[in-house]
């Protein structure tokens, strides 16, 4: 018995910076109930309700002494738009280079300077420059992996050029076409926690995206970020504990998480193989480019409901996984060899 399942969910990405509500999913390929021997992917990291995207621009100071902080305490992760050509950054480059990755923080591309390019070359150090000092944060040799960007407001650009070099350069805009809906808004200056988290029910109802872009952060009236359209981190952290709160149902991760996992499930195929009463096979392909779209998917597998347990055998290891109600869930990369799932007696 094989059974193929595919969902496939095709809706335009926002395209504005305060905020954009979209319709309802019109096309989900998925039938309800799943019955035994049906496998699917999962629209979201460990079959969550929705996304959440914490991002923030422009590495301010209260960014890296304040907001950094917060996150990697609770276990939380941003995606922070930096400029390492920056004097905001080079005042606290050892947060950048070292706390913010040691707490799986996400750094992005806001450009070396926050001034755009009208050519070329200044395209080139722009972008690339500020890719390079990434890649070694990450350290990943140049090209190793895809990176966010935002072009900073107010900044004008050669778009010929710019849109040439963050396709060498491996940059995915984040205003880029994902296919997956998205509730996007940026915080306004003195937001308080209420309004920091009021998207986040709307994409769990909808399952779909929720991002959140900051920028400020400040702790007086004469911190560092009073100027840069700061929230209170009072306030801040109040939003982040309601976020820690709800980590069971929501899939708090990084914009590039994000973005490989909904391309990728866009362009994979599932197939569970039945080999025998107590004996499957599960294998993943994927269209995409295995060095770069990299991000495993949740593989949610319903077996027989009598069994307990079973060992499900990768290319080098094997585990024992509890079942309920014969229901198995796993993380697969894209074109791994074939998973073989036996029952556990």
């Amino acid at each position: 018995m094989n059974t193929l399942i595919i969902s496939r969910i095709i809706i335009p990405f926002f395209s504005v910076i305060f905020m954009i509500s979209c319709s309802k999913d019109t096309e989900e390929l998925v039938p309800l109930p799943y019955t035994e021997g049906t496998v699917r992917i999962a629209k979201w990291k460990d079959d969550k309700k929705a996304a959440l995207l914490i991002q923030f621009d422009d590495s301010t100071p209260g960014q890296a002494t304040l907001g950094v902080p917060a996150m990697n305490k609770r276990g939380l992760i941003g995606t922070w738009y930096v400029n390492p050509g920056g004097e905001y950054y080079l005042q606290h480059k050892s947060v950048w280079t070292t706390e913010a990755p040691a707490g799986n923080q996400e750094l992005a591309n806001h450009t070396m300077t926050h001034t755009g390019a009208s050519n070329y070359d200044e395209v080139v150090y722009e972008v690339g420059e500020a890719s390079k000092a990434i890649w070694r944060i990450r350290k990943e040799e140049d090209f190793a992996s895809l990176i966010a960007f935002n072009r900073g407001g107010g900044t004008s650009w050669n778009e010929d050029d710019l849109k040439k070099v963050l396709e060498e350069y491996k940059n995915i805009d984040r205003l880029s076409y994902t296919g997956v809906k998205i509730i996007a808004k940026t915080i306004p200056i003195g937001s308080n926690a209420d309004a920091m988290y009021e998207l986040i029910p709307i994409a769990i109802k909808d399952s779909i995206i929720c991002s959140l872009h900051f920028h400020g952060i400040s702790d007086d009236n004469d911190g560092d970020d009073s100027g840069n359209g700061a929230v209170w981190i009072v306030e801040f952290e109040n939003f982040l504990d309601r976020v820690v709160a709800i980590k069971d149902e929501v899939w708090n991760t990084g914009y590039i998480s994000m973005y490989k996992y909904t391309i990728e499930r866009r362009n994979a195929d599932v197939k569970l193989a039945q080999y025998s009463d107590e004996k499957y096979g599960v294998s993943l392909k994927a269209t995409t480019d295995d060095k770069y779209y990299n991000e495993a998917l949740t593989i949610l597998v319903y077996l027989p409901s009598d069994w307990k347990s079973c060992r499900v055998k990768y290319p080098a290891e094997e585990v024992v996984y509890p079942l309920s109600n014969g229901l198995l869930m796993i993380d697969i990369l894209p074109n791994s060899p074939e998973i073989i799932i036996d029952k556990n007696e």
